[in-house]
């Protein structure tokens, strides 16, 4: 009787050897490791010559990507998700360097040729249009709103990253950076008839805040033509951010023409988290009606919370000031008194 114990190491080395001579022949040659430390996908011996010759090009410029133009990192990088390789990082974040710091215009061209040709495949559509976001500069935002412009994106899942791209734009910290080289860009995108991202372009807007944009919300809310535009300001006016703004949303609160401009402009105001916003605020109420005791409950209470220093304006101010309504200031009493307790 054989005993397999002891030959038991033997026939692991077998089947071990006898598994990679079969990966050997599948492949028909040995599995390229790059320098980004990806593997290539293996190219079958059936492939036509054409072919063979245009991944291995690819391949072998991929190993160098400190020596290609821009241009040919992006063609490069295209030409691998073409091939099926999802995961280039190192070409990626090579290409995003690179157009942070330069102009780039034929680079971005060539974007919008691949993506007007109508054949790159989504996820490929998913990575450049988060590699845009990620490059954050003027001709990066440009050309992700010829994209939108142009209707180039149709899938459920690229408009979803195109939006999260979009968001990219942002200032992360306005009072150091407010990125307002980039407002042009998009407040001539608010004019795209593609709804779908009507929200995501006035809430970068919004967070930029220059006295343009706040013209153009205005505009659209004296308009009243369009809902989904109406309701895309509404929510993008509690989102700026700049000081500056402040008179002209206290002078559109005071003599508003219509209930709606009367409204984004409060909730601005409540919403900025300046204190010049909020005393803004709390001068109007101290003439406001006793109609307007609900919306100054709301205003004041959300101020309170976005402006910490209001608190204590409130509690030198309050009880001295002279209101047009009693019941103003007995619900601004009551606001305060809540904030005192939680504290």
């Amino acid at each position: 009787m054989i005993n397999l114990k002891k030959y038991w190491g033997w026939l692991v080395l077998v089947f071990t050897l006898g598994a990679l001579v079969l990966a050997f022949n599948e492949w028909d040659g040995p599995l390229v490791i790059q320098n980004s430390g990806q593997a290539s996908a293996p190219v079958a011996t059936n492939a036509k010559p054409a072919s063979l010759e245009t991944h291995s090009k690819v391949l072998q410029t991929k190993k160098n990507p400190n020596q290609l133009s821009t241009e040919e990192l992006l063609q490069n990088l295209i030409n691998g998700y073409r091939h099926g390789n999802k995961y280039q990082f190192g070409l990626e974040n090579t290409l995003i360097e690179r157009l942070r710091n330069e102009e780039g215009g034929a680079t971005y061209k060539v974007l919008l040729a691949q993506f007007r040709q109508g054949t790159l495949p989504i996820y490929a559509q998913n990575i450049l249009l988060s590699l845009l976001g990620q490059v954050g500069t003027y001709q990066a935002a440009e050309t992700l709103m010829s994209l939108v412009n142009e209707n180039l994106l149709q899938d459920n899942a690229v408009k979803l990253s195109a939006i999260q791209a979009i968001g990219k734009f942002a200032p992360e910290l306005w009072h150091e950076n407010p990125h307002t080289e980039l407002a042009p860009v998009f407040e001539a995108a608010w004019q795209t008839q593609n709804a779908a991202f009507w929200p995501a372009i006035a809430k970068v807007m919004a967070s930029i805040s220059t006295p343009a944009t706040l013209d153009i919300f205005l505009a659209t809310l004296n308009d009243n033509s369009n809902p989904q535009r109406i309701a895309a300001v509404n929510k993008a006016m509690t989102s700026l951010v700049n000081p500056a703004l402040v008179p002209k949303l206290a002078d559109t609160l005071a003599n508003a023409t219509s209930p709606a401009l009367q409204m984004a402009s409060g909730a601005a105001l409540a919403h900025m988290g300046e204190l010049m916003a909020a005393t803004a605020l709390f001068d109007w109420s101290t003439q406001a009606d006793a109609t307007k005791t609900n919306l100054v409950s709301q205003w004041i209470d959300t101020a309170v919370n976005t402006t910490p220093e209001f608190v204590g304006y409130l509690e030198a101010n309050l009880a001295g000031q002279k209101f047009a309504a009693p019941e103003i200031k007995q619900t601004i009493i009551d606001v305060l008194a809540t904030v005192q307790h939680l504290d």
